[in-house]
């Protein structure tokens, strides 16, 4: 676990500056955009995001599974995957760019930006290699360059959409240029660490086999993106763009649980696969999903009593709804990282069919809540609609973990959890003095802070990741 750890740190860096960065953009974003325009700028990044998946098809994780299979030839399984997720990509492009207008004008409801949605297009084949070549640089395990390549695609994607939008004054078209550039410099970094697997091969036996483990997984990311961003959509097309703008805020805001994401996603499989055929392997999988969830409820409760303070902080006065929104986004952004312990079983047994299974069925609980409540409760309906979504995924995808593995999660540390978040949610309902909510959060902090030195033991576990470091 020290090991895990000592990488997650590693790899996690990039990520944390990069979701810190867009974190503290918001009021930059907030103040020089309009809130229609930030609301019209959300819904296009949350259809490039469904775009994404199906230009590349999810080939790489297909590619990262049989990376270390000592039986298959690397170069031959890299080229394969890079020259089907090229082309699969370009095709997307294509159809969507002859389609723009049905796009901007009937699904997003954001005519008048046309531009921004068209350069977003362009964004998609650039970030399906750019997640390609990244990826394979985390299976060589070269955690610094990693860094180094993922700080200086964000240092130029930044820099130029800040130009752009600030100075130029180009709009939201000036974020995707951003985005855009960013993700050119960062294709021409990886592609140098990893072109020596790069060759004119194909083969179609491997691509079966990869598309074999990866398609069976579409779904489930599918019903992810409806989970996290068809909401947006709805809001946009039944109530307001300008409301898609309060919400996306409280969205960007508990990203800040994707700091812990992002970077487990770049150190699990690696991890996992390495691991597995160890005498402690359970054992050691239930000790990281512990802490793992004592980590995120120290997080989700102070998320949620400084809620509206963040919110003021990141944003102003004209986002302020956002911060009840932002309560109730920390129990499925805590649940998107346990899920990664909950959909193990499949991963490792390769039925990942039961991934998609899980997650299907939570988004169509997800969807019919926000069809059938968002009229009636309002906008408040879709961060609940999502928790119960992702609570209901996790649930089910745990059993089947169960079934494949036999490894069986703790239940009682994500209810307390839950529960946690919920009287949070309550106390800031009822306008209880700021004074008392701190106090409250200080005395939580404190008792959190004691029973963590209590049951671990913290001089032990600094010496453990020094000596691994040596």
């Amino acid at each position: 676990m020290f090991k895990f750890f000592n990488q997650f740190f590693i790899y996690g860096f990039a990520a944390v500056l990069g979701k810190i960065a867009a974190v503290f953009l918001l009021p930059f974003y907030t103040n020089v955009l309009s809130q229609d325009e930030y609301g019209a700028m959300a819904m296009i990044l949350a259809a490039g995001g469904i775009i994404g998946l199906f230009s590349n098809l999810n080939i790489h994780s297909g590619v990262a599974r049989d990376y270390y299979e000592d039986t298959i030839d690397r170069s031959r399984l890299v080229s394969t995957g890079f020259y089907s997720i090229l082309f699969f990509s370009i095709i997307v492009f294509v159809i969507l760019y002859v389609s723009k207008n049905f796009w901007i004008k009937t699904v997003l409801n954001v005519a008048g930006y046309e531009k921004a949605f068209i350069i977003m297009l362009l964004t998609i084949p650039a970030g399906s290699l750019l997640s390609y070549f990244a990826i394979l640089t985390r299976y060589k395990q070269k955690a610094v360059l990693y860094s180094i390549g993922s700080i200086l695609q964000l240092f130029i994607q930044i820099s130029l959409t800040v130009y752009l939008v600030l100075i130029i004054k180009t709009g939201i078209a000036g974020v995707f240029y951003g985005i855009l550039a960013g993700e050119g410099m960062g294709i021409l970094f990886f592609y140098f660490i990893n072109r020596e697997y790069l060759a004119l091969n194909f083969d179609k036996r491997l691509l079966k086999r990869i598309l074999i483990f990866s398609l069976p997984t579409l779904p489930a990311i599918l019903a992810g993106w409806l989970d996290s961003s068809l909401g947006q959509i709805i809001i946009g097309n039944i109530v307001s763009v300008k409301d898609v703008g309060i919400y996306t805020v409280a969205l960007q805001v508990s990203s800040v649980f994707l700091l812990i994401n992002v970077a487990f996603s770049n150190v699990w499989y690696p991890y996992l696969y390495e691991n597995i055929k160890k005498a402690n392997f359970y054992d050691e999988i239930i000790r990281l999903f512990k802490l793992v969830v004592f980590i995120l409820a120290i997080l989700a409760v102070n998320v949620s009593l400084l809620s509206d303070e963040i919110i003021l902080l990141l944003s102003n006065v004209n986002y302020s709804a956002a911060g009840r929104y932002l309560i109730i986004l920390t129990i499925p952004m805590s649940l998107t990282i346990l899920n990664w312990f909950s959909i193990m079983g499949p991963n490792i047994s390769r039925n990942t069919k039961y991934i998609s299974y899980a997650t299907i069925l939570g988004s169509i609980l997800n969807i019919a809540l926000i069809i059938i409540l968002l009229p009636v409760y309002g906008i408040v309906i879709v961060p609940i609609a999502f928790g119960l979504s992702r609570f209901v995924s996790y649930l089910v995808s745990s059993s089947y973990t169960k079934k494949e593995i036999s490894i069986s999660l703790p239940v009682k540390p994500v209810l307390l959890l839950i529960v946690s978040v919920i009287i949070c949610f309550f106390l800031k309902l009822a306008n209880i003095n700021n004074l008392i909510i701190w106090t409250i959060l200080l005395f939580f902090n404190v008792s959190m802070t004691i029973y963590f030195f209590k049951i671990h033991n913290v001089q032990n576990l600094i010496h453990n990741l020094i000596h691994i470091k040596k």
